[in-house]
């Protein structure tokens, strides 16, 4: 009896000193998955899983896996996946892909206050002004708050390798919030730096395209034609060498093609738009030739005066043109849709019947919904919130 007392005394003090030891050994295996589980995606195509990223400076991300550390050149990354983040960043992702950006805002806020890692926190507080200053796209008001959270990020994280989009990203709030010298410096200093520091020739062909959209901003349409053909030549440029990049580059190409022509609208020289617009429709190229035909029917749409319904209806045929040209249902199907939700809110109900406000908001809601990134989806909102 007194024996089996005995050794049951040593085994509840066994288990009082193993206890703090397991939960010790809990708690570093489970910081060792959690560091462990991070991916890196790479322009190539391929993904390092199970790794734990150490730093992000501007030209490398220092990764372990195992207990091997390795560099990895920041011009082969794509984009970074933390393990375990908090349950508000994955809610704040979601948010983004869904176009509610003040929602993805306030939650990569949360995030940030939530994370543990520095490296995260850093990460979530970077989203979360990326959130900001799309969501001021539709909310101007809102653009001078972005632009002071940005300016605030890249003092603390100078050599992030976030930086140049950062950089972009501020040049763009600022266009937003009306200040446009200060937009324009930012934006030439990105493409300055861009060169001199090897970011690669990406963020000159970038920063050139948001200079040319600072230009328009200010109404100098001759200064931002000249900048929209420098971006389509940098563009050019970096297509040369840039690999994975070209998909962004070639979009960026015909964007500025794009800008050149609506720098004509912008004054008012209506017919040389059209007729601009028309011969970049008549090209092989699809993707030029959606553009074009999307740019047609802005051109006629916005030349039409209020008894031109005839013009109108010569705008819609385009437009739905330009929609089923658009294989890769970018920016001229945006532009398209909204554009086609304008046709009918002209052409009014003696035209197009007693739904055709009905059947507006539905091409308005359509830019929402498929393309919250673009340009049009602002001037969308703006209609439905009417």
């Amino acid at each position: 009896m007194a024996n089996s007392r005995n050794q049951s005394l040593r085994e509840n003090r066994n288990m009082r000193i193993l206890a703090p030891v397991l939960t010790l050994f809990a708690a570093t295996a489970a910081a060792t998955a959690q560091s462990t589980s991070d991916t890196l995606i790479k322009k190539d195509g391929s993904n390092l899983r199970g790794i734990e990223v150490l730093t992000l400076k501007l030209n490398e991300v220092k990764i372990k896996r195992g207990d091997k550390e390795s560099d990895v050149p920041v011009h082969q990354v794509v984009a970074i996946e933390w393990g375990n983040v908090p349950d508000a960043f994955q809610a704040a992702s979601a948010a983004m892909k869904r176009g509610d950006f003040a929602s993805a805002a306030e939650q990569f806020g949360d995030a940030a206050n939530a994370a543990s890692r520095v490296l995260v926190k850093t990460d979530a507080r970077f989203l979360q002004a990326k959130a900001a200053v799309a969501a001021a796209a539709s909310d101007p008001n809102s653009a001078t708050s972005a632009v002071g959270t940005l300016q605030a990020w890249v003092t603390e994280f100078p050599e992030h390798w976030r930086l140049p989009e950062a950089l972009l990203l501020l040049g763009r709030a600022q266009r937003m919030a009306g200040l446009t010298a200060e937009a324009e410096q930012t934006l030439k200093d990105l493409s300055d730096r861009g060169g001199r520091e090897g970011w690669g020739p990406i963020w000159s062909a970038r920063a050139k395209y948001e200079l040319a959209q600072t230009m328009m901003a200010q109404d100098k349409a001759l200064e931002a034609r000249g900048a929209f053909q420098s971006a389509s030549a940098a563009a050019d440029t970096a297509m040369s060498g840039a690999g994975a990049d070209n998909a962004e580059l070639r979009a960026i190409k015909i964007n500025s093609k794009v800008g050149e022509g609506e720098t004509l609208l912008q004054e008012k020289n209506f017919q040389n738009a059209y007729d601009y617009f028309r011969r970049m429709a008549s090209g092989d190229d699809p993707a030029l030739a959606a553009a074009g035909k999307a740019g047609e029917g802005q051109a006629l749409f916005l030349g039409a005066g209020p008894d031109a319904l005839d013009e109108v209806r010569r705008a819609q045929i385009a437009l739905a043109e330009a929609s089923i040209l658009d294989a890769a249902a970018g920016e001229a199907s945006a532009k398209a849709n909204y554009f086609l939700g304008k046709c009918l809110l002209a052409l009014g109900r003696e035209r197009e019947g007693d739904s055709f406000q009905q059947r507006a908001e539905a091409y308005f809601r359509i830019v929402t919904r498929n393309y919250p990134d673009s340009r049009w989806a602002a001037a969308a909102r703006q209609e439905l919130a009417k």
